[in-house]
C-alpha cells in the first residue's frame, strides 16, 4: 500500500504540473545555518522552488543537516494547490526524509475552504510511514491522521476555530501502537483596544494492547492583549496543562505570564517580562495539613531591548530563574541585518531565553535572494 500511495502521488504531481502561461516561477532563498550547541557543530542547508498562478501553486523544498536524526531528518518536500471554486481548494503534498537509520515518506491530500466570512473549513488525511535499516535499534511504524478544522466568524470582532483529529500509530510490537483522538477549540474577541483568546483542548491516547500507558490530557489558555497607548502594550496569559495516565498517575501546572512594552516606539522597544509556574496537581495526595509544602513556583523574570532601526535589528535579553529557591541567570542577544541580497542573523544565547523553549547555543543564519 505504501508504494502505491507514494506511485499515485508521483503520477498526480506529473498530471497537475501548471501549463498555463500567467504563472511564475519563483526561487526561494538560498539558507545556510551554522549553529554550536552542547558541544556540537550543526550545519543546515535549504532552499526551495516553486510556480504560482492565482488558480494554482505548486512548491518544493528541500533542507540537508550534518547531523541528521529521525528526530530531525534530510528531506525534500513537494506541495501543491489547485482552485477548485470561488474559494474552495485542494491540495496535495508528499515528503521523503532520510536519516542514518531510517527512511521516512509522508503524504497529505487535503480539501479547504479558504474564506473566513462566515466560515471556513479544512478537511484533510495524512499519513507517514517509517522503514528502518537492518541493524538499527528503531522500529518501523505506519502513522495515519484524519482531521477536520471549522472557523466561524458570525461578527467582525468574533472568531471561533474548532479542530478534531483521529490519529493512528501501529508498531510490529503491539504494546506501542496506539490511537489518539484529539479535539481543540479556540475563541478571538477584538474590541479595541483589547483582545481576548481562549484555548481549550482535550486529547485521549489508548494502547490496546498496554492500558497502562493510556492517557489524557487537557489544557485551558486565556490571553488579554491590551494597546495601553502609542507607546505602551501589555499582554497577559495564563495557562492550565493536565495529564492523566492509565497508571493512575495525575500531574498537573499552572503558568502565568505578564509582559508589558513600554516604551514601545519604531526604533526601539523595552520589554518587561514576568512568569510563574506551579504544580498544583500531583500524583500522590497530599493531606490538607501539609498544602503549604507544595514546590514553590518557578518564577522567572527579564528584560529585553530591541532595537529596530533598519538595516539592523537588535534584541538582547537578560533573565532570572528562581526555581525552589536557587536563582540562576542568563542573557542572549540576536543581531539581524540585511544588504542587498543578503539577509543574516547572529544568535548567541548560550542558556537559551526567557522563555523555557527558546534555542539555546551559538547561531549565524545565511539567506541568499536569488531574485
Amino acid at each position: 500500500m505504501r508504494s502505491t500511495l507514494f506511485w499515485v502521488l508521483v503520477g498526480l504531481l506529473v498530471f497537475f504540473m501548471p501549463v498555463a502561461a500567467r504563472g511564475e516561477w519563483r526561487v526561494d532563498p538560498l539558507a545556510l545555518k551554522l549553529k554550536w550547541a552542547e558541544e556540537q557543530t550543526q550545519i543546515l542547508l535549504g532552499g526551495g522552488w516553486g510556480y504560482y498562478d492565482p488558480a494554482f501553486r505548486w512548491t518544493n523544498d528541500l533542507r540537508w543537516r550534518n547531523n541528521a536524526a529521525p528526530t530531525q531528518p534530510v528531506y525534500y518536500k513537494t506541495q501543491l494547490r489547485r482552485r477548485i471554486g470561488s474559494d474552495w481548494w485542494w491540495g496535495l503534498a508528499g515528503r521523503y526524509a532520510v536519516a542514518p537509520t531510517c527512511d521516512f515518506r509522508w503524504a497529505e491530500v487535503a480539501l479547504e475552504k479558504t474564506l473566513a466570512r462566515p466560515w471556513a473549513l479544512r478537511v484533510w488525511g495524512a499519513g507517514e510511514w517509517r522503514r528502518v535499516r537492518s541493524g538499527g535499534t528503531l522500529e518501523d511504524y505506519d502513522w495515519q491522521l484524519i482531521g477536520s478544522r471549522l472557523r466561524w466568524r458570525p461578527l467582525p470582532p468574533l472568531q471561533w476555530k474548532s479542530e478534531l483529529t483521529r490519529e493512528t500509530k501501529t508498531y510490529p510490537s503491539p504494546q506501542k501502537s496506539s490511537v489518539k483522538t484529539a479535539l481543540n477549540n479556540e475563541v478571538a474577541l477584538r474590541f479595541a483596544p483589547h483582545t481576548f483568546y481562549g484555548r481549550w483542548a482535550e486529547s485521549v491516547r489508548v494502547y490496546p494492547e498496554n492500558a497502562w500507558k493510556n492517557y489524557y490530557y487537557r489544557s485551558l489558555r486565556l490571553e488579554w492583549n491590551w494597546d495601553i497607548s502609542n507607546t505602551a502594550y501589555f499582554e497577559g496569559n495564563c495557562g492550565y496543562n493536565q495529564q492523566s495516565q492509565g497508571s493512575g498517575k495525575t500531574s498537573g501546572k499552572l503558568q502565568i505570564t505578564g509582559i508589558l512594552d513600554y516604551p514601545s516606539t519604531r526604533e526601539y522597544k523595552l520589554s518587561w517580562l514576568c512568569s510563574a509556574a506551579k504544580t498544583v496537581v500531583d500524583e500522590f495526595s497530599i493531606p490538607v495539613e501539609e498544602e503549604d509544602e507544595l514546590p514553590a513556583a518557578d518564577w522567572r523574570f527579564g528584560l529585553r531591548w530591541q532595537d529596530l532601526t533598519p538595516p539592523l535589528t537588535l534584541r538582547m535579553e537578560l533573565f532570572g530563574i528562581r526555581d525552589e529557591g536557587e536563582i540562576t541567570g542568563g542573557w542572549a542577544a540576536r543581531l539581524q541585518g540585511h544588504q542587498r541580497r543578503f539577509r543574516w542573523t547572529l544568535g548567541l544565547a548560550p542558556r537559551g531565553g526567557f522563555y523555557p523553549s527558546a534555542e539555546k547555543g551559538y547561531w549565524v543564519e545565511i539567506k541568499y535572494y536569488l531574485e
